[in-house]
């Protein structure tokens, strides 16, 4: 009996974990912090910082953009739950800070995350040299860029 009590205390110990890496604390939503940005190439590729904190996307279009300057959007709740949950199953602490193919004529792509106000985890990729999970996030905030651009106000041009 006494087995059968460890054995079920130990299986509910792992699902809360498993349960807990999928969704972050109220407190951490609220500090949630994500940006993607990405450098310049040996060519036309685009340069822009997208920063995303408390639904808000900051969006600092810079060069090869189809349109450049400042830009702010609140993005749906569907967005931002879609965007917290792929960040909340990623697996920040055990990624290395850099994942480079060594050719100096790609463009980089930085990810800055933070669920802590003074702990930011910046990792930095080229091409496709990322695990998985930060290819997804970094896929999601280049499309939601590429909808910033579509929706662009017109009295910022």
């Amino acid at each position: 009996m006494r087995n059968k009590i460890v054995l079920t205390l130990l299986c509910a110990a792992f699902f809360m974990g498993c349960a807990q890496r999928d969704k972050f604390s109220k407190k951490q939503q609220k500090a949630f912090y994500i940006s993607i940005e990405k450098t310049a190439c040996f060519g036309n590729c685009p340069i822009y910082i997208l920063e995303v904190s408390k639904q808000e996307a900051k969006l600092q279009a810079k060069r090869f953009t189809e349109h450049e300057g400042l830009s702010n959007q609140r993005m749906s709740d569907l967005e931002y739950k879609a965007l917290q949950d792929s960040c909340a199953q990623a697996d920040w602490g055990n990624y290395a800070t850099e994942y480079l193919t060594g050719y100096s004529d790609l463009p980089s792509t930085i990810i800055r995350f933070s669920i802590h106000p003074t702990d930011t985890i910046d990792i930095r990729y080229e091409g496709s040299e990322a695990p998985a999970e930060l290819m997804r996030i970094g896929d999601m905030l280049h499309a939601y860029q590429k909808k910033m651009q579509a929706d662009w106000p017109a009295s910022l041009d």
